[in-house]
């Protein structure tokens, strides 16, 4: 019984760490989907792109 339980557990475990490694790439990719302007701006060294009207998107406005 006591092996059963444990087999149990271990197979919770790593659902649940899949499950948590499945939700940081989305995270990732989504962010890397909605920054995707600022970065390619960084990347080519280029100025920041002008932060659109009604935006609370941080990575858009300049540092006064």
């Amino acid at each position: 019984m006591k092996e059963k339980l444990e087999k149990a557990w271990l197979k919770v475990g790593k659902f649940l760490l899949w499950a948590l490694l499945a939700a940081l790439c989305g995270c990732l990719a989504y962010m890397v989907f909605v920054h995707r302007h600022v970065i390619l701006a960084a990347i080519k060294g280029e100025p920041l792109p002008e932060c659109p009207e009604g935006s609370c998107c941080h990575a858009f406005c300049k540092k006064k």
